[in-house]
């Protein structure tokens, strides 16, 4: 494992010199978020790469489709959403649960002969480390809530509107159980570059926990800690650090 220094800023290609070869960054939501969450992103990243933001059933603009409560049935959902996008080169980016669909769809890529060129997780402990808040997913209606807006991240009028209160708390629920139940799937290690970062005030990790992402890759692992919370995705140190990691790529030998 490696420990990486703290990215560069955001440096924006000079006109004209956007790579036509730029690669896919492929972005999976946290809890109760939708694909929406990475626009900032895409937009700090318009030269860099292409945002394929994945959208989970029941979410965003999927909003009218079933709810899934199983981790493996959402994962065969964005395998089938994702493989237009594996066949160049590609990256993958998952925040919160989006980090464990992330992590489990480069392993699956990879062991078709289609690996990302890299893994990148936010905001979540390794796959075998302790949790550090209690599951949430157990608790009664209005102590879940109560939960869920401790935590932040949630727009506060959710909680102030009885009509958006039945529409969203489903949907959180649905995806705490999934990310509060997910273990590993069978199979080797993820054998691409992977790379962890978290906010040094995210609730939800720690140290020790971000470093068990070690045990579960082959490749090199890379370890930062960005200014921010549990809710980096727009926060420019989080922008630079990912434009860092794409600067890192090399060029498809059949680029032109």
């Amino acid at each position: 494992m490696w420990q990486s220094n703290s990215p560069e800023p955001v440096t924006r290609p000079a006109p004209g010199r956007a790579r036509a070869d730029r690669p896919t960054l492929l972005c999976l939501p946290h809890a109760g978020g939708a694909a929406r969450a990475f626009a900032s992103l895409g937009a700090a990243l318009p030269g860099a790469a292409r945002t394929a933001k994945l959208e989970l059933p029941g979410h965003g603009e999927r909003m009218s489709e079933p709810l899934s409560e199983d981790f493996e049935s959402v994962m065969e959902d964005l395998v089938r959403a994702s493989a237009p996008h594996t066949t160049g080169q590609y990256l993958l980016l998952g925040h919160s649960m989006g980090a464990a669909f992330a992590y489990e769809m480069g392993r699956y890529w990879s062991g078709l002969g289609r690996p990302p060129a890299g893994v990148v997780v936010v905001g979540r402990n390794g796959p075998s480390a302790r949790r550090t808040l209690p599951d949430l997913h157990t608790l009664s209606a209005s102590a879940f809530l109560d939960a869920v807006r401790h935590l932040g991240g949630t727009p506060p009028q959710l909680f102030e509107h009885p009509e958006l209160i039945k529409l969203f708390a489903p949907v959180l629920r649905a995806d705490f159980t999934i990310s509060e139940t997910y273990a590993p799937l069978p199979g080797p290690p993820l054998p691409c570059p992977l790379w962890v970062c978290a906010g040094v005030d995210d609730p939800m990790v720690d140290d020790p926990g971000l470093r068990n992402w070690e045990d579960h890759a082959s490749g090199e692992v890379a370890v930062d800690w960005l200014p921010g919370n549990h809710f980096l995705l727009d926060d420019p140190a989080f922008h630079a650090y990912v434009a860092g990691i794409l600067r890192t790529l090399p060029v498809p030998r059949t680029a032109v």
